[in-house]
């Protein structure tokens, strides 16, 4: 067990209802509490120009990546930077850039009182049947098109115009430091630029020395009737194992019952054939986001609704108590339920509890008539929040170990070697993690009772009760939305930041009309218009709010 909820609120931090003071919009400095959205009034179009000339920038990456300086593919971030520089003048004139291993960059806006801990936005600007050219940027009156126009520049270059307009109107002076960080290399593990990154703010300003940190991520989702901002709250781990076969070469006239390839086919098929259990945990988000949907939702299927509802009333954190049928009937609809219902694609749902595992690569073999000496396949794994680098090993070494031995080959798992094979042996097999192994991130804070939730959740209520169409008629106006906390299956580079705050949200607020069709890291990736202008709102209503926020 991960543990169990500090208290019941842990299970429902949504379904306390907000007051209409909890709703927040900036105040202090204002004309009204309106005027930090009307920033962006009259500015679509200018909006539109600065994602659609980051898209004209190519700014992919590559894993094979050399050095600064010494691979000119990287030259490629020189004329983004410029670009930058050229489209957010006031930006690059008051607040203090800093380089950071020549592509990556520090913003800093100072604010008058360092006492206060940071905000922290940060971003990346690196990533063929395409409708449009991926690098046009074309812009087709509803619609910019091009590669990061919905999942990478759009973050980026929305922290940028938020705060270039709030400079340019003049209003607003940070009393909280407000920190841009963008790296370039999130795409390929992140290793250089973030890391660098995040030395340089500990450097300067300390461990644990940000009070929120948002990052691109997750969105804003329709369930069962309901709109809810979903931020990832954590994230999974993830590691790479090489399983490596080497066995006796000869010429393939004269062939043995398997060759290396056989041997690696069967190994394989061994970890296939034992998946990693679901494994859902009472502190996990995703309990959290089923219970407060089913204080929500209305089109919630009802035994779903009904296993909440019992897990919810049923907790007992002083005694350690909760319904144990409950929770394993949410973790069956996680893991066969939300793709019967039609709520998530096919696996997504048992991904988000579960490890997975995907053999990714595999090599071998030289000529067609010479045995294979040496063949080795990639397991790529994304490490449930529940579990660890460590189980994962025992996992895999409890299921090749026995295989292994049938095959009558030695097996050396992680450095040590696992069996002990009498007479002549047909080959060894090799298992190792490639690179690095990262656990699952810390869980950041997801109940109404700490500051940085409430700020969060404040915002998304704020921006979406004062959106375009809630001024259209009286039914748009009586819709709400609910924040609750959900996971990343894939890995940020947020993981550079975790010395730095427990408050890392990973959130894009987008939201509109065939949104779902943003294509993100693939063919056709678009953005409406109109909702980069509400994300850009976003952003200047979050950094406003964090500002005036005084418990953080």
């Amino acid at each position: 067990m991960r543990g169990l909820p500090v208290n019941e609120k842990s299970l429902l931090p949504s379904n306390t209802p907000l007051t209409e003071d909890d709703i927040l919009k900036p105040k202090s400095g204002w004309l009204s509490p309106y005027n930090v959205s009307s920033l962006v009034v009259n500015q679509k179009d200018r909006v539109i120009n600065w994602l659609a000339g980051a898209v004209r920038v190519p700014t992919e990456t590559f894993d094979d990546f050399g050095k600064v300086g010494e691979d000119d593919r990287r030259d490629k971030f020189h004329k983004f930077h410029e670009y930058l520089e050229k489209s957010f003048p006031l930006v690059h004139k008051h607040l203090k850039r800093t380089p950071v291993y020549t592509h990556a960059v520090l913003f800093e806006w100072g604010g008058t009182d360092p006492s206060l801990k940071p905000l922290l936005l940060t971003g990346h600007s690196g990533k063929n049947l395409w409708k449009h050219d991926p690098f046009s940027g074309y812009y087709d009156g509803e619609y910019i098109w091009g590669r990061g126009s919905s999942d990478e520049k759009s973050g980026l270059i929305g922290a940028l115009a938020a705060v270039e307009l709030l400079l340019e109107s003049g209003k607003f002076n940070p009393t909280r430091t407000v920190l841009l960080a963008f790296g370039n290399e999130e795409e390929i593990a992140g290793n250089v630029g973030s890391l660098a990154l995040s030395h340089l703010i500990e450097e300067k300003y300390g461990k644990d020395s940000i009070a929120i940190l948002i990052d691109e991520g997750n969105g804003v989702d329709e369930a069962w009737g309901q709109l809810f901002a979903a931020p990832a709250v954590g994230e999974k781990g993830s590691t790479n194992i090489q399983i490596k076969v080497e066995t006796q070469g000869g010429h393939s006239s004269v062939p043995p019952s398997h060759t290396g390839i056989g041997y690696i086919s069967l190994l394989i098929a061994a970890l296939e054939a034992h998946p990693f259990k679901p494994d859902l945990q009472i502190d996990s988000p995703l309990v959290n986001y089923i219970t407060c949907a089913a204080d929500a939702a209305p089109g919630i299927p009802k035994d779903l609704k009904k296993n909440a509802l019992r897990l919810a009333n049923s907790v007992d954190s002083k005694k350690g108590k909760f319904d144990r049928k409950a929770l394993k009937a949410i973790e069956d609809w996680w893991v066969t339920g939300s793709y019967e219902d039609g709520t998530l694609p096919q696996g997504k749902g048992r991904a988000l509890v579960s490890t997975t595992q995907a053999v990714d690569i595999i090599n071998g073999g030289l000529k067609v008539n010479a045995l294979p000496e040496s063949v080795s396949a990639v397991v790529n794994h994304r490490i449930n929040i529940a579990s660890s680098v460590a189980k994962l090993k025992e996992h895999i070494e409890a299921v090749l170990a026995p295989a292994a031995t049938k095959l009558n080959l030695s097996i050396e798992a992680f450095g040590k070697k696992v069996n002990l094979l009498e007479g002549p042996k047909a080959g060894k097999v090799i298992v190792d993690t490639t690179k690095f192994g990262l656990d699952p991130a810390p869980l950041s804070p997801f109940t109404l009772d700490d500051p940085a939730w409430r700020v969060f959740t404040g915002t998304a209520k704020g921006v979406y009760a004062t959106r375009p169409e809630a001024y259209i008629n009286e039914d748009e106006a009586k819709k709400e939305i609910f924040t609750v906390p959900a996971l990343s299956t894939g890995n940020t580079d947020t993981r550079q930041y975790w010395n730095l705050t427990r408050n890392i949200y990973q959130f894009a607020y987008q939201h509109g009309k065939n949104q779902h069709l943003n294509n993100a890291h693939t063919v056709n990736e678009a953005i409406s218009a109109d909702v980069f202008v509400e994300q850009v709102r976003w952003f200047l209503n979050f950094i406003v709010n964090v500002d005036e926020a005084t418990d953080l």
